[in-house]
């Protein structure tokens, strides 16, 4: 009926028992405790209370396992995901009357405490990266040149076995300059991955066989039936390597052309022989490395992505770097982890274990679970991705913070062109020899799309401090 009731009304209540038949306290209620604040509250979820009762969205849900109407419940979040590991066996009772009216109770099923879960989550890595992301965004939204630059996100794992070691993200109202927390923005909400993308399209070009390792293509803008497509700048004769160094666009654009059974001459455009075909392969490619899937992150709301519908051979082409089907964070974070595992694909999660409370008994391990592998015969194809992921970090093309690291990294960096906005993204894994660790950041709309463009937020003030960390409380 109440909780969290005053010490000196408990008393008098236990005093005069007597005087309340059919009244009595309780003292072993439980309220949640949040010792680091905000931090990954939205990750978490809530739990209803005793006098909330079941949420009416999911009354039906637990009422059919069982769950009585005033139990407390997960409502959202990890609360909601683990709910049935968290909240024990309910004590049942057989209520008869004696002959003065009053209740008196027989146990028929005695009750059990719900288990503890630990997650994977490293809290002083968690920390840093929510404070770097917070103090970023703080200090740049809307600003000069970044006038739309409202949110902002990071998550990182193990890419060898799926474990998310920490995610973050903020929003902020740009009239307000209110922030909200939002790292659930890493697996609810979509970004456009621009270029970081591009390794997959080159690891299908070579697949595919329409380019050949070490092959050579001179990067220059090209002109398609009067359209002009280039990189940001020309780049000259680059192979495939060199390519994901410099983030040739026209390499990319070749790629896509030849995909489509089509060949470039200056002026014309190529005749594709299946366009939506060609379309419905690249997404199968990307797809290969959990881009637009669902990851099966174990955690409720997850969305798949957008799946673009336009189909012209502009298009194609933009397609190729990553203008065109959205991703969430997390999506890209598999992306990239699959490129540092020479392959291998795992389900990224949040549960390591459950365990009975006061206990050191392991009763239900998550485990790591292998989605998918690449076909190993183009392990070769996948190694030169990996090369042109290093050059761009030693070239300094991926920022300076990685380039000065000691550990050897590897990364790529995307942006995207939004209307009139560019967002700009970086991914990567280290060490570069034998990873580790993978990051996906994810800063939308954070710049101006013009010469005037701004910095990648994500190379110059994101991931290094976030990384520095890690390796901090990770030595080799």
């Amino acid at each position: 009926i109440l909780e969290d009731i005053p010490d000196d009304d408990v008393a008098y209540l236990m005093e005069h028992k007597t005087e309340f038949p059919g009244f009595d306290v309780d003292f072993g209620g439980w309220k949640r405790e949040y010792p680091y604040g905000e931090t990954l509250s939205d990750v978490l979820g809530t739990v209803s209370t005793n006098t909330e009762g079941l949420p009416a969205e999911s009354k039906d849900y637990y009422l059919a396992k069982g769950y009585q109407l005033n139990a407390p419940v997960g409502k959202s979040g990890l609360e909601y995901q683990y709910n049935d590991l968290l909240s024990g066996t309910n004590e049942i009772n057989k209520i008869t009357y004696d002959s003065n009216g009053l209740a008196v109770k027989e146990m028929i099923q005695s009750g059990r405490k719900g288990n503890d879960i630990v997650i994977s989550i490293d809290i002083d890595l968690q920390q840093v990266m929510d404070d770097t992301v917070r103090s970023t965004l703080e200090k740049n939204a809307g600003t000069r040149n970044r006038e739309n630059f409202s949110s902002l996100f990071m998550c990182m794992e193990n890419p060898n076995d799926g474990s998310l070691l920490a995610l973050s993200g903020y929003q902020m109202d740009l009239e307000t300059r209110k922030m909200t927390y939002f790292a659930s923005g890493n697996y609810v909400s979509l970004v456009n991955p621009g270029s970081a993308i591009k390794g997959a399209t080159v690891y299908m070009g070579l697949s595919e066989h329409v380019v050949s390792p070490g092959e050579v293509i001179l990067d220059e803008v090209m002109n398609l039936n009067g359209e002009e497509f280039g990189s940001f700048e020309n780049h000259g004769p680059v192979n495939d390597i060199q390519a994901l160094e410099v983030s040739s666009n026209v390499y990319m654009f070749h790629i896509a052309i030849r995909l489509g059974g089509g060949t470039y001459v200056p002026g014309k455009m190529p005749a594709f022989s299946d366009l939506q075909g060609t379309f419905n392969k690249m997404r199968n490619y990307y797809s290969l490395f959990g881009l637009g899937n669902k990851t099966n992150l174990d955690i409720p709301g997850e969305v798949q992505g957008y799946m673009g519908v336009a189909s012209s051979p502009g298009i194609l082409l933009n397609y190729s770097i990553g203008q065109l089907d959205m991703y969430t964070p997390v999506q890209l974070l598999s992306y990239v982890s699959t490129i540092a595992t020479s392959g291998s694909l795992y389900q990224p999660h949040f549960l390591e274990y459950a365990e009975e409370v006061g206990g050191d008994e392991v009763l239900d391990a998550f485990g790591k679970k292998l989605i998918s592998t690449l076909p190993e015969q183009n392990e070769e194809y996948l190694n030169r991705v990996r090369e042109g992921f290093r050059a761009c970090v030693t070239s300094g093309n991926c920022g300076d913070p990685l380039k000065d690291m000691e550990i050897p990294m590897a990364a790529k960096t995307g942006t995207a062109e939004v209307n009139e906005w560019t967002t700009a993204n970086l991914v990567g894994f280290g060490p570069y020899d034998d990873p580790k660790v993978s990051f996906a950041c994810m800063s939308p709309t954070s710049s101006v799309n013009s010469q005037s463009v701004a910095p990648n937020i994500c190379t110059t003030e994101v991931v290094g401090p976030v990384l520095k960390t890690y390796f901090e409380l990770y030595p080799e």
